[in-house]
């Protein structure tokens, strides 16, 4: 979950180099045609789904929504939605670049409608049927920590596509917002997003436990409502996961839920292209999938919270594992403490220490944490250790750049500035497997 009062300051690194070697290091078969066992599994599907419940069980802002309880206490639903309070002590701007008044936070405590809030509460569940943000408030005003900082709305949570199930606590004064938990994240989304289930059986589409299901592989991928392939119902990204219907010549037929009457859910089916990046079932976990699934996202712009169909740095991290059925939490600073944890996120070590640590990790999995960021180890070239990452900006010595996307960096990214490169400033270095758990698949 983004704190409001979070500051953004990230680096990159550009190759001064030749053309060749800046070419391959944007390439992962370069990457992985380095490591010694790069399809061998590291977790088989019955290791991840324990993985999974120690991931949900050690985040609290995670669950497994399907085997949700039937109700919650009110006082525990009035903590969850006042957990990040409204930012009253400090100068925020509206989208117009003006300071935000104390009316505009009066409005939006109203709409919080508290007083709503039962001694207990019956949970609804229900399926996204759409595309929508998940938010900090009951709003769609943003909110910004400066005049100029347009991108980077501090109300913005994530982002939540079809089917993901759902489990509603509470509704919004205006009744035009819900606030939520889903398997990620509390916060408020849109009511029209989602499609509420009559009976919890619902939320499972024609019976899909054991059922045969497809996972987006590709960046995104059109999901259409008619046969022809001619009219696109949703574009879902990365590790999104559809219960198959049928399979034609040309096509899959998947399972779609629609909002219809009364805000009900209905299933129906969609369909997907043959053509498209989708594989059956999970991706086997090993370190060359996970780096050829993070290439899929290179150079691709830059989105604070998953706006605007776009990945910040946590945000690609969690796509990509997603792809083989890992489930990790939604920003960095909890992804750095899932795993096996390799230097603890609390208190930086010195570079030499971290260096080391990380020049005995395993490329593909594990994940480098800064204050806020997050990245992927790729490996190292004569001791300049690499990752890919989702990046807004950078600092060199000659100021603050804007990159504005997915790319491949140098740890030494930053050497000579006044907050000094990556490399001293990580604090966190995780292998994305169970505390452990270290196999020979999991070794460098």
């Amino acid at each position: 979950m983004v704190r409001v009062g979070f500051t953004i300051t990230f680096l990159l690194f550009f190759f001064s180099a030749d053309a060749y070697a800046y070419d391959v290091t944007r390439s992962p078969d370069f990457w992985i045609s380095r490591l010694d066992n790069p399809d061998a599994v590291l977790m088989d599907d019955f290791r991840i789904k324990m993985f999974n419940e120690e991931i949900i069980a050690s985040i609290d802002q995670m669950a497994d929504v399907s085997r949700m309880g039937e109700t919650i206490a009110g006082d525990i639903i009035k903590g969850y939605i006042l957990e990040d309070p409204l930012p009253k002590d400090k100068a925020m701007f509206d989208r117009n670049g003006r300071k935000v008044r104390e009316a505009f936070y009066r409005q939006v405590e109203k709409n919080f409608n508290l007083d709503g809030v039962g001694n207990e509460v019956r949970v609804r569940f229900g399926v996204m049927v759409k595309r929508a943000d998940i938010r900090a408030f009951p709003t769609l005003d943003p909110l910004f920590k400066s005049a100029g900082s347009k991108g980077f709305d501090a109300v913005q949570y994530s982002s939540i596509y079809p089917p993901e199930v759902v489990a509603l606590l509470h509704i919004s004064k205006d009744r035009e917002w819900g606030f939520f938990q889903t398997g990620f994240v509390r916060g408020w989304i849109r009511l029209d997003s989602v499609a509420f289930a009559e009976g919890r059986g619902m939320i499972d589409p024609y019976g899909a436990e054991g059922k045969e299901f497809l996972i987006v592989t590709g960046s995104f991928v059109n999901i259409y409502k008619d046969r022809e392939l001619k009219k696109v119902i949703e574009r879902l990204p990365m590790g999104a996961r559809l219960s198959i219907s049928g399979e034609y010549k040309d096509r899959w037929g998947v399972a779609f839920p629609h909002r219809v009457k009364d805000g009900l859910l209905k299933w129906g089916s969609a369909y997907i292209s043959k053509k498209s990046d989708v594989s059956i079932r999970f991706l086997p976990y090993s370190k060359k999938n996970i780096i050829r699934q993070a290439f899929k996202v290179l150079d691709e712009e830059y989105g604070w919270g998953g706006i605007n169909r776009k990945r910040d740095c946590s945000l690609f991290i969690r796509d990509v594992f997603a792809t083989v059925g890992v489930n990790i939490p939604r920003n960095s600073r909890q992804q750095a403490v899932v795993g096996s944890v390799l230097v603890n996120t609390g208190s930086s070590g010195s570079a030499e220490e971290i260096k080391s640590v990380i020049g005995s990790s395993a490329p593909g999995i594990t994940l480098l944490a800064m204050d806020g960021h997050i990245m992927l180890y790729l490996g190292n070239i004569e001791e300049r250790h690499y990752v890919i990452h989702s990046v807004y900006r950078y600092e060199d010595v000659e100021g603050i750049k804007v990159v504005n996307k997915t790319t491949v960096t140098d740890l030494n990214t930053g050497s000579g500035t006044k907050n000094g490169a990556i490399m001293d400033r990580i604090k966190g270095v995780t292998l994305l497997i169970p505390n452990g758990y270290i196999s020979e698949a999991s070794r460098p």
